[in-house]
């Protein structure tokens, strides 16, 4: 999970009991149009992984697994980061 997927939750969730304000409105379409580009991101480095596979490019298939590996471990990083702000401001 990534910060704007934590964002976009509390704007759900703020949009359950209420109308949002414009600022949650513009800050909830940012969100949104992140999310767009991280799949994006995502997908097609798949689609190359997949590609790799196919075509029996091991170099190329660990290059990219790598570079996989590298996105996700820096975003549990930054999940981790915000957990652990939140529960010093004690927010948790």
């Amino acid at each position: 999970m990534l910060p704007f997927h934590l964002r976009m939750a509390e704007i759900w969730t703020h949009h359950q009991n209420r109308e949002l304000t414009v600022e949650e409105q513009n800050e909830l379409s940012i969100c949104l149009q992140a999310n767009a580009n991280y799949a994006r991101k995502l997908a097609e480095l798949h689609n190359y992984i997949d590609a790799a596979s196919i075509t029996g490019d091991k170099e190329w298939l660990q290059v990219l697994t790598r570079k996989l590996v590298l996105i996700e471990q820096e975003f549990r990083l930054q999940l981790a980061q915000m957990k652990k702000s939140k529960f010093e401001k004690g927010q948790m």
